[in-house]
């Protein structure tokens, strides 16, 4: 999710300019009441930062990090979201420990 780039084959800014937004979708073959929460969070704080940050400062590497603490905020308010260190984004974390390491 993170690596999509909004502006893919828009090479003029003037025409960069005229983008207003964008949506993360769900698709529901692989998401029910149990995950969708855990799933469309972390997904959705990925696509925001891609649609809303200047491109100099979309960096996979220095993203993961404020998206760990992402989803210890997420956690904290009552809101579930999956670990973000693991292949699914979904499963429960493989040990107990800070949210940030899971």
């Amino acid at each position: 999710m993170y690596k999509n780039d909004p502006f893919e084959g828009i090479t003029d800014p003037a025409q960069q300019k005229l983008v207003l937004g964008g949506e993360a979708c769900m698709w529901g073959e692989t998401v029910d009441d149990s995950d969708l929460f855990n799933t469309v969070w972390p997904r959705a704080a990925s696509v925001a930062e891609r649609l809303w940050s200047p491109t100099w400062a979309n960096n996979s590497f220095d993203f993961m990090p404020r998206l760990s603490s992402f989803r210890c905020l997420l956690n904290r308010r009552g809101y579930p979201a999956a670990a973000v260190h693991n292949d699914e984004a979904r499963s429960a974390p493989p040990q107990p420990g800070s949210c940030i390491y899971q």
